[in-house]
């Protein structure tokens, strides 16, 4: 945290004197406290917000530092909830973050119904504060076979107008300018209104007209006792609404665009004695550091401060003004361009591979030295289905700091342009106070009670401690473990333990002989369940409804759906298998055994195996013996084994060890890389715990429930549609979803989609380059 007391260049001179210390002194150091934590951010991708059941929620997240916008490498755990209308969770996953980044699948299944649900993502970090970090957005589900709850209802007229002065004050004779937003009952703008501001004797004084999101403004210069109202027309329905927040006396405040520096207009009409004797404390503030200056309406009515833009923050800026007692006057709440990067798709074209589509790309701007991750829907030229307002650089650099939710949010980070700042800008003059609470901020700074969650963590408490030695059997993402423990340790603990569906701790003690038994122990997880979320939620937008089609019943094909997902899934398999098999075998020295289910090898003994392989094996006096018959060295032919990632120092594990439970076995005669070690070779040996034969064992392993597991990965599919070119599919019809791509060290990204003879498609791009910059673009691909 760093305080600035800054000397500005003034347009205005003027003379200010010392002050004595006051409640304002206070604000400064309260900020630090305040902000002292670092803060996380979670913006989430999903491929589309209008999902028809039985599709699949494809979605990745990305959390950020707060405040440099980079990747949180803090955080490993997100809990991703879908809640119903009435704030019941429908279906909740476990996310594992890697580099600030993760992603998943929730299937629309037989527990969604037509109607909206709002997606949640957040992190048990962000639990320690009452600001809303954490992300949502609501979903639209359609039941193919309850279309008719989604006739469109008649809704009487509603108009929700308000006429808000730049900073909350317009003083009488000072040159106001007013932020309009007119809505509907549902927060959504009426866009393209225009209108005009009388006085009470119907002289039009000024005139409006807003944008496609029911905001614009005007500017005004009330006089003294007379009254002022806006006129308009929406669906032929004439509104006339009073003008307020006009003042005799107080602080307004005026913000001028000069496009390198920034100018701030403060106007008092405050008493005499109040003018000379008060001091006041403008702060600038991103939720992260702060900045302040002294301000002084001695002998003079206005204050005039220029500001450098490369001084203010990147992004949001909140500038406070306060009194001498602490109190705050005003906020103003200015977006800040320079030093926001936000990147564009470029050279988008394809190729065709037999019945796919192969899309390459690149990113303007990128070094590809520095960490990047993207996303990509992929989805009909004319889709509907796409309505959240929000992208990337949108929930992260705006949302946290405002109130209220914002329409179409995304709108002024794509394609910027100075017209759009300038609408943003106006959005912001709507926005009144920020979402940062003074009272918060000074009497109730966060407490740090909830941890950074780096996994699983679980603790083992003996009950009763014959042995100093235990096993924990391997899982996909950890390895198995020999752990000693000393004479007096009462428990034993892991952290970074990632465990995915259906996986279960299994734990082996081990006697002085070598002897597996079952241990009497207790077995606490940490996390046990979904913490929930108790921040201070805010309001979001929902989808903003356009025609659903009643012919969805007919448009889908639904027979065989599942049959179509068991297909995709035995597909994906084969082919991450044939990955994984090329992957593992180009990084060995030796010769690589894979063992598949019905591999007549898994009957055999591992010392049968191994015989056939050149090692002479003994188990005739109930222990395992090995050595190498041609070893590389005369003074060792025992083999280095490593089971597991665990290299064995004594081999009674592996006596009547049963070939069931083996995923592959890796052996390098030659013993390279091993040194004098590997003078009989090396084996390496991989079990797949979900094949193990607990029978191997006896009752040695006992196994325990995790009361929380991470969620596996698993591949988008689409069910299957009766049409490809009708109004449906175009609609609300998904193509494909790829969230984790990567530009190379060319600057080229590149993924595949299937051929549905589309003339063109629509690529929904989001993600981070060059370390903290934004990418988000939405291109529109010419297929035909």
């Amino acid at each position: 945290m760093k305080y600035l007391l800054l000397s500005f260049f003034l347009l205005t001179f003027y003379h200010t004197k010392a002050q004595p210390p006051s409640a304002v002194d206070d604000l400064v150091p309260a900020f630090e406290a305040y902000s002292e934590l670092p803060r996380e951010v979670i913006f989430v991708h999903l491929n589309k917000s209008v999902f028809i059941k039985g599709e699949g929620v494809g979605y990745k997240a990305y959390v950020l530092d707060k405040d440099t916008k980079k990747r949180s490498l803090e955080t490993k755990n997100l809990y991703c909830i879908i809640q119903d209308s009435l704030d019941r969770d429908v279906k909740k996953q476990l996310i594992r973050i890697e580099n600030g980044v993760g992603s998943g699948l929730i299937r629309l299944d037989s527990t969604f119904t037509t109607g909206s649900y709002r997606f949640k993502a957040y992190t048990n970090w962000m639990r320690n504060f009452s600001e809303a970090n954490y992300y949502e957005q609501e979903l639209t589900v359609i039941d193919p076979e309850k279309t008719e709850e989604i006739a469109t209802e008649e809704i009487e007229l509603q108009v929700d107008a308000q006429f808000l002065p730049e900073s909350g004050h317009a003083l009488v004779g000072v040159n106001s300018i007013y932020g309009v937003v007119i809505k509907d009952e549902k927060g959504f703008g009426f866009p393209f209104v225009e209108g005009t501001v009388e006085d009470e004797t119907g002289k039009a004084v000024a005139s409006f007209k807003l944008n496609s999101f029911g905001i614009g403004r005007f500017a005004l210069i009330p006089k003294q006792g007379i009254r002022y109202f806006a006129t308009f027309n929406i669906n032929n329905k004439d509104f006339k609404i009073p003008v307020g927040y006009i003042e005799k006396q107080g602080i307004s405040c005026t913000i001028q665009d000069l496009r390198d520096k920034l100018g701030l207009i403060l106007n008092a009409r405050l008493d005499q004695a109040n003018q000379k004797d008060q001091n006041f404390l403008l702060s600038i503030h991103n939720g992260d550091s702060i900045k302040a200056v002294d301000i002084s309406f001695a002998n003079q009515d206005q204050v005039i401060k220029v500001f450098p833009k490369q001084d203010l923050y990147p992004g949001i800026n909140v500038f406070t003004l306060f009194d001498q007692t602490g109190t705050p006057v005003f906020e103003r709440l200015y977006f800040n361009h320079k030093g926001v990067v936000t990147h564009k798709i470029e050279a988008a074209k394809h190729s065709y591979n037999n019945d796919s589509i192969k899309v390459s790309f690149s990113v303007k701007g990128i070094d590809p030295k520095y960490w990047n991750s993207l996303s990509v829907s992929v989805l009909p030229e004319n889709t509907g289905a796409y309505k959240g307002h929000h992208n990337l650089p949108s929930y992260t650099l705006l949302t946290p700091y405002l109130k209220g939710p914002v329409e179409n949010a995304s709108y002024y980070f794509i394609n910027p342009t100075p017209r759009k700042a300038y609408e943003l800008d106006n959005l912001l003059l709507t926005q009144g106070w920020s979402s940062y609470q003074w009272n918060t901020i000074i009497n109730k700074p966060p407490k740090y009670l909830f941890d950074f969650e780096k996994g699983i963590t679980y603790k083992v408490t003996f009950n009763e401690k014959r042995t100093n030695d235990y096993f924990i059997s391997p899982t996909k993402f950890n390895d198995s473990e020999f752990i000693t423990v000393a004479e007096e340790q009462e428990f034993f603990s892991k952290d970074n333990f990632f465990p995915i569906d259906g996986e279960k701790l299994e734990i082996a003690a081990i006697d002085k002989n070598g002897k597996w038994y079952q241990p009497k122990i207790f077995v606490q997880f940490k996390p046990s369940y979904t913490p929930p979320l108790g921040l201070n939620q805010v309001s979001i937008l929902g989808n903003k409804e356009g025609r659903i089609l009643k012919e969805v019943q007919e448009a889908t094909a639904f027979e065989g759906f599942y049959k179509v997902q068991m297909l995709d899934e035995v597909l994906l398999l084969e082919e991450s298998k044939a990955q994984r098999i090329e992957k593992i075998r180009n990084n060995s020295v030796g010769r690589v055994d894979f063992f598949e289910d019905d591999d007549w090898r898994r009957n055999m003994m591992l010392s049968t195996y191994l015989s056939s392989r050149g090692y002479a094996i003994d188990e005739s006096s109930g222990v395992f013996t090995i050595r190498a018959r041609n070893p590389n060295s005369l003074n060792n032919a025992t083999p280095l084994i490593i089971l597991d990632g665990v290299q064995l120092t004594n081999f009674t594990l592996l006596y009547r060890f049963a070939m069931d439970q083996v995923d592959y076995i890796e052996i390098n005669p030659s013993g390279v890389g091993a040194g004098i070690r590997g003078g009989g070779g090396v084996i390496r040996i991989v079990t797949d715990p979900s094949r193990a034969r607990r029978a191997q064992f006896g009752n040695s392993l006992f196994d325990y429930d995790i009361p929380i597991t991470f969620t596996s990965d698993k591949r988008f599919y689409n069910p299957m549609y009766n049409s490809y070119s009708g109004t449906f599919f175009n609609s609300f019809g998904a193509i494909d979803w790829h969230p984790m791509v990567v530009v190379d060290t060319q600057g080229i990204g590149q993924f595949s989609f299937l051929n549905y003879g589309l003339p063109a498609v629509k690529l929904y791009i989001e993600g981070i380059v060059n370390d903290n910059e934004f990418v988000s673009d939405v291109v529109e691909l010419k297929i035909q």
